[in-house]
């Protein structure tokens, strides 16, 4: 038990976000094994429940209000560590070094907590404050020094570190080439799903999460509809067919919504019927229904998600 949880703080560059790769990182520290002459002290904040506003209006004629929505708001997680070297400039080289990658110019960190039984989940945060330097006794000495690194997480949920991947086919294939490298983990691939068809899917997580499709030709026009208990149908369409030979992928997540080629890098938002719901997937059941035309023994369509959660 003595490596339960295991956290490890990840940095990524500029130039990754900007590639969309989300999985080459400049800098790996493992904060509890003490590898790197670092380690987590007692007194972790931050990894559990996200914090919530409740939006509600107050009644003019009644006593109390009424409630309009809650949300999930930004994060904000401490980390305690200690640092030390067998000598001094051991310890400069090693408290440079952290604090050179925890720069929020370059972008966020990206915080993992493994458990003892293997499973993993992450959140991506950017450093605020917390390794400013202090001297002062019990906090610095000639070998050692200690910091309380705050991050602040954009996005409130931890992400699971294995992707989902539900495949949709007319029946002739069974293993589809995916692209996916906007995410991280391995992929967990689902029973496989018929097109031109109703499929109910199963979704873990604790909040509804944004999935990418990735459509494999040849079609000549696509719909997709959402249908989930107690809400709205929700659905986008692609007007235009493809070819036997071409991809298209559309990211559907916040933040990163796109529609491309994924061989090119194309933009293809043109190619989104008018009024698009580009429409999450609800933990639990989601009745999906995929309307092709045209399709071929080579027509096939990717679901994948990466399941979000609550608390680490």
């Amino acid at each position: 038990m003595a490596n339960w949880p295991r956290t490890t703080i990840e940095l990524a560059t500029p130039a990754d976000v900007a590639a969309g790769s989300g999985g080459i990182y400049t800098s790996s520290y493992n904060l509890t094994s003490g590898a790197h002459g670092i380690v987590t002290l007692p007194g972790m904040k931050g990894f559990d429940a996200p914090p919530y506003s409740l939006f509600y209006d107050e009644m003019p004629a009644l006593d109390g209000g009424y409630p309009r929505h809650p949300r999930a708001t930004s994060r904000e997680l401490f980390i305690p560590l200690l640092l030390a070297a067998p000598d001094r400039p051991g310890l400069l080289a090693l408290k440079r070094g952290l604090v050179a990658a925890l720069n929020p110019m370059l972008g966020p960190c990206r915080i993992t907590v493994t458990e003892g039984d293997g499973s993993r989940r992450f959140i991506d945060a950017f450093y605020v404050d917390g390794a400013t330097g202090d001297e002062g006794q019990d906090v610095a000495g000639f070998l050692w020094l200690k910091y309380g690194l705050i991050f602040r997480a954009l996005d409130p949920y931890f992400y699971s570190g294995t992707l989902h991947v539900i495949k949709f086919t007319t029946g002739a294939l069974e293993v589809v080439p995916f692209f996916g490298e906007p995410f991280l983990g391995r992929p967990f691939v689902n029973k496989t799903h018929s097109l031109n068809g109703s499929s109910t899917i199963t979704v873990t997580g604790d909040v509804d999460t944004w999935p990418m499709w990735t459509i494999h030709g040849p079609t000549s026009g696509m719909t997709f509809t959402r249908k989930v208990p107690n809400k709205p149908d929700q659905s986008f369409t692609v007007n235009t067919g493809l070819s036997e030979t071409q991809t298209l992928v559309i990211d559907t997540r916040p933040r990163h919504k796109a529609v491309y080629d994924p061989v090119t890098g194309a933009n293809m938002w043109r190619l989104l019927g008018p009024s698009p719901h580009l429409w999450p997937i609800s933990p639990g059941l989601n009745e999906v229904l995929i309307d092709v035309s045209n399709v071929g023994a080579e027509t096939s369509v990717s679901l994948t998600y990466a399941p979000r959660f609550i608390s680490a």
